[in-house]
This record gives C-alpha cells, sequence and structure tokens, in this order.
C-alpha cells in the first residue's frame, strides 16, 4: 500500500509542477498538469499573439500556438529536445469575468476543458449550458439586461440575432460540423463501396419491400434532407441573393421524391426522428438516413451496422455550429476561444468523444474514417440565411400538398420561393 501512494504522489507531482515562461518580457508562472499541451494553453486570453521562441538545449526555434510540448518526469520536450526557456510576445487581454453560453453536445467536455485552463491562469470563466440559447437570450435582450459575452450559434438561431441587433459584428465563427450519413442495417443489407448512387438504393430497396422489410427511414420533405437533394441536382450555393425554388433542380428532386412516394418508400406516418431510430436499431429496416451525430448513439445499440456517404448525387451539408459576440461582448476575446478551441489536442480527443469534425480535420481512430474523408470533400456548408429558416418552416408543408396531389408542382414551388424570399 505504501509503494503504491509513493508511486501515486511521484505521478502527481511529476504531471503538477510550477512552470515558467517569459511573457512581453516578464516571468509568468503558471502549474503544468498535463503530459501533452499545446503553446497556446501556456498563453493567458490575448487580442493578438504575435512572436513565440521556443528555446531548447541545442536550438532557438520560432514556435506556433498550435506546437505541442511534452512533460516528461518534470521535463518539458520540444521535439525530443530538452525546453530551457519560452519567450512569447503577445497582447493579452485584461482580466475580467467573461460569461460563454454552450449549447448541443460536448457542452460537458468542453466547460471542463476551460476550467481547469482558467484555473492554470486564474481566471474566471462563467460557462453555461443552456439547452435553447436563442430563446432565453432573445427575452433577456429585449428585457435590457446585460448579455453574456459569447453565445455558440447555428444557422437556425443565427438570423434572429441579426434582426434584433444581438450580436456585436453580426457575425460568427465556425467551431465544429455535423454532416450527414447512411445508417445500413448489415443483417437486412449490405453496400460494399463509398460511391454508391441513387439507383443504387432504389434497386435494393424495392427488393427489401418486395420481401415485406421496410427499406429506408428517411424524412426527404424536411428541409435538412431536401435540400441534399437539391444540392445533388446542381444548386450550389443553395441561396444567393434569392433562394430560387422555380428551376428545374427543384423539380427534378420533387419528381424523384414523388416517385419514392408513390411507390411506398416512405409515407407520412413514418418521418418521426425518433420513431426512424427505434426502428432501425430493432432491426426493422434497411436504411437509416440521419446525422452524424447519432453515430456512438446507434453504435453503442447496434453491432450491425455500416456508415456510408449519402448515395450520389445527393450531397450532405456541413451542420456548423459557431461562436458569436453579443453586443456586450469582446470580438478579441470571442476570436481568442474559437482559436483555443481548435487546437490539436482538444479537436482530436474533442473529435473522436462526440462525432464531431473540425475543417481538414478528421481523427485518426473514428469509425468509418474513409466515410466523412469522403463526405468532407463534397459537403457544403449549411446557409446561416433567414431565407433558409423560412424554407425550413415552410418545405414540408408545400410537398405533402404536392405529393396528395392538392397543389401542382409549379404553383407550389412558385408559392414557397414567395414565402421563403417575402422580406
Amino acid at each position: 500500500m505504501k509503494k503504491f501512494v509513493i508511486i501515486l504522489l511521484t505521478l502527481i507531482v511529476t504531471l503538477l509542477f510550477p512552470f515558467q515562461i517569459m511573457l512581453n518580457g516578464n516571468q509568468y508562472n503558471l502549474k503544468i498538469d498535463k503530459e501533452k499541451f499545446t503553446i497556446i494553453e501556456l498563453i493567458p486570453p490575448f487580442r493578438k499573439l504575435n512572436q513565440i521562441k521556443i528555446i531548447t538545449d541545442t536550438k532557438e526555434y520560432l514556435g506556433n500556438k498550435y506546437d505541442i510540448l511534452e512533460n516528461l518526469d518534470g521535463v518539458i520536450r520540444y521535439n525530443g529536445e530538452k525546453v530551457k526557456e519560452i519567450k512569447i510576445d503577445a497582447e493579452i487581454l485584461n482580466k475580467k469575468e467573461w460569461e460563454i453560453w454552450v449549447s448541443w453536445e460536448g457542452t460537458d467536455f468542453i466547460k471542463e476543458y476551460l476550467n481547469q485552463y482558467s484555473s492554470r491562469h486564474h481566471l474566471f470563466f462563467k460557462i453555461l449550458e443552456v439547452p435553447k440559447i436563442s430563446t432565453k437570450i432573445v427575452t433577456m435582450s429585449k428585457s435590457g439586461v446585460n448579455l453574456p459575452e459569447v453565445i455558440m450559434v447555428s444557422a437556425f438561431d443565427f438570423p434572429t440575432y441579426l434582426e434584433l441587433n444581438i450580436l456585436k459584428d453580426n457575425s460568427f465563427i465556425p467551431f465544429y460540423y455535423d454532416t450527414q450519413v447512411v445508417y445500413i442495417n448489415t443483417n437486412i443489407t449490405n453496400i460494399d463501396k463509398l460511391n454508391w448512387s441513387l439507383n443504387d438504393f432504389e434497386k435494393i430497396s424495392k427488393n427489401l419491400l418486395k420481401n415485406g422489410i421496410k427499406p429506408v427511414a428517411i424524412n426527404p420533405i424536411s428541409a435538412y434532407w431536401f435540400s441534399t437533394f437539391l444540392m445533388g441536382y446542381g444548386k450550389i450555393p443553395l441561396i444567393d441573393n434569392k433562394f430560387v425554388l422555380t428551376d428545374e433542380a427543384t423539380k427534378k428532386a420533387i419528381e424523384l421524391i414523388k416517385n419514392w412516394y408513390n411507390n411506398g418508400l416512405f409515407n407520412f406516418k413514418f418521418l418521426n426522428r425518433d420513431a426512424q431510430i427505434a426502428e432501425f436499431l430493432k432491426g426493422n429496416v434497411g436504411f437509416l438516413f440521419q446525422g452524424s451525430f447519432l453515430m456512438p448513439l446507434i453504435l453503442e445499440k447496434s453491432d450491425n451496422v455500416k456508415v456510408l456517404p449519402l448515395p450520389y448525387p445527393m450531397i450532405p451539408f456541413k451542420d456548423y455550429k459557431g461562436f458569436a459576440t453579443t453586443k456586450d461582448g469582446n470580438t478579441y476575446f470571442t476570436a481568442w476561444l474559437a482559436t483555443f478551441l481548435k487546437n490539436p489536442l482538444f479537436i482530436n480527443e474533442f473529435s473522436q468523444k462526440f462525432v464531431k469534425f473540425f475543417d481538414n480535420y478528421i481523427p485518426d481512430n473514428i469509425p468509418f474514417k474513409e466515410t466523412f474523408e469522403y463526405t468532407s470533400k463534397i459537403a457544403q456548408p449549411i446557409p446561416f440565411d433567414k431565407k433558409y429558416v423560412k424554407f425550413h418552416k415552410n418545405v414540408m408543408d408545400i410537398l405533402k400538398l404536392i405529393l396528395n396531389n392538392s397543389i401542382t408542382i409549379d404553383n407550389g414551388l412558385k408559392k414557397l420561393e414567395e414565402i421563403v424570399n417575402d422580406e
């Protein structure tokens, strides 16, 4: 027992020890509590980072904010060399209480990571998990109370913030994204190629229907999925100055979906996401078209699943979540926050744990990595545009009328285009 305690204490001392850097010509002390860390973790929140010098036993390096250092037995090493000194020239932000609102998946992980950093630098971050940020922030804004400095945003709430002048600079910084994939029940069917097509999908689905098996769980008349057909048929970008919906690409997408509807590939009683997931996990559905964020749940519940890109020509979204500065915030702090949380050690662990993706980065050991590499090359950013929000709210009702022959395709699309583009 004593031996175990000694080993444990030795490990704690090894991982947690005082460390000193030269920050703007002054000694800056902090305690290192990690085996690996990036340069940016050594620096307080900054407005601008001018220069990093890493001096080892043998050489002086010009460093990068994302360079990785190792804490080996209480000795800091860079490229395997013992670090003698680190000199940093930066414009540091004044200390204050920073309030940050986070939402969606991985919030506890983000909070813990930022709290560890703030403790290391004797800062105070007030980090709140707010499930529906838009509802709360709009109410607070209208009442005139002080807002948090930084909030997480999505494509569906950002246009509202612009309308109500909630943001300081009317912009956001992309953080991570989810994307759209197909989950395949390999007990029912299988596909052995990444570049499969809608023809492949329809052929397999018709055979499943003949055998009394429900082929697919999808809601092709939702904005989230209808858009994948529009982009696949050439509408890139999806929205320009105007959201055109009376073009041939849109009509072609509707004709395809109408054909699916008439042939029983989907129906209006099976559009609910939770019901679709439940049926897929019970083994009753061949294909599930859903977001990548569901992969941890689905792989945990089922061993008979393959994850593939959308069939050609469907094009998926990069469904970004980002950070934005409220009118009471500091844009330099928001920029620092996004930069800090994009350091390679954070994004590697966060990506693997929550199946989130960052621009130009997919972790090596994520399941079905080849699917996400393929998808990342063709996926398009979801529009942070008021027109898309209106499209999201109205497209399903119009498409139901078209599929039920209650309105013609031309008249339905003309009406939808008017609603979406109405200012």
